[in-house]
């Protein structure tokens, strides 16, 4: 039996994580003077993401802990399982630096840690494929090694309306510290080799979504748009991206990537054939 650990940054919801036997080492958010909260199922944080988004400069997020993934690891190897752990991308946090040491500290033995290179829909997407292996039969090791090499396959375009929560994160990699959102102009990044890179500008809501659409251009298949306060934008690109040969999710983005994004963040992922 193999069992999936992930961080909470793939927004599962509770069913979701039952279906695809997915354990969540969850990361944390606070506000400045207040108690630590973790992130739980997506469909439990309503409330959160309205929060984060009012309260957006004096937030503060933590990753995924050692202990977390320490306590999780030991669960799943005392009820007999083998572990799969993906993580989100190490360039982003240090998530999965916890769960390698969590790993080592119980041996290492039977426990397979993934460094996704992505976050969010990319993670999602690559949790799906490696439970559709596992159920193939696959051994750990043959799913560990096919993540790795699949990750590299995994696209993730976004825009969002302030650059300000990026740059207060100290996530940006070679993107323009002086690309500004005045003047309705939206920047266009992306997710590369796991750190976020910067694809243009797109001036007002429309050119955004054109944008988004030109990235994925020749995709059929399957295409996740993610949103963070964002429902209107999102639904338009659902309608703009609808095709006879592709299948559209949206899911949303959770409180502790939110923080780092802010509100009215669209994206969309994929990953490439």
């Amino acid at each position: 039996m193999i069992a999936i650990v992930t961080d909470s940054t793939a927004y599962l919801n509770h069913d979701e994580a039952v279906e695809l036997g997915v354990v969540i080492v969850p990361m944390s958010y606070s506000f400045e003077g207040g108690a630590s909260l973790n992130e739980g199922c997506i469909e439990n944080d309503d409330h959160a993401e309205r929060q984060v988004a009012a309260g957006i400069d004096r937030i503060h997020t933590s990753q995924a802990t050692l202990p977390g993934f320490f306590n999780a690891f030991r669960m799943l190897r005392r009820a007999g399982y083998e572990i799969l752990c993906l993580t989100i991308s190490s360039r982003l946090s240090g998530t999965y630096a916890n769960a390698v040491l969590a790993a080592k500290e119980l041996g290492g033995q039977h426990i397979e840690v993934v460094d996704s290179l992505t976050t969010c829909s990319g993670l999602y997407l690559l949790i799906r494929e490696a439970r559709m292996r596992i159920r193939g039969g696959a051994r750990l090791s043959a799913v560990a090694k096919e993540m790795n090499e699949l990750r590299k396959r995994v696209r993730m375009c976004f825009s969002v309306d302030d650059m300000a929560p990026l740059r207060r994160s100290g996530r940006l990699g070679n993107v323009r510290m002086s690309i500004s959102t005045v003047l309705n102009i939206k920047p266009i990044l992306e997710l590369r080799d796991g750190a976020i890179v910067s694809s243009g500008l797109a001036r007002g809501r429309v050119e955004q979504g054109r944008r988004l659409c030109a990235f994925c251009e020749n995709v059929s298949g399957q295409i996740v748009i993610n949103s963070f306060l964002a429902d209107e934008a999102a639904a338009r690109l659902t309608a703009q991206l609808a095709r006879d040969d592709r299948e559209i999710e949206r899911r949303r983005v959770g409180p502790v990537l939110g923080a780092h994004l802010g509100s009215g963040c669209v994206g969309v992922c994929f990953i490439e054939k």
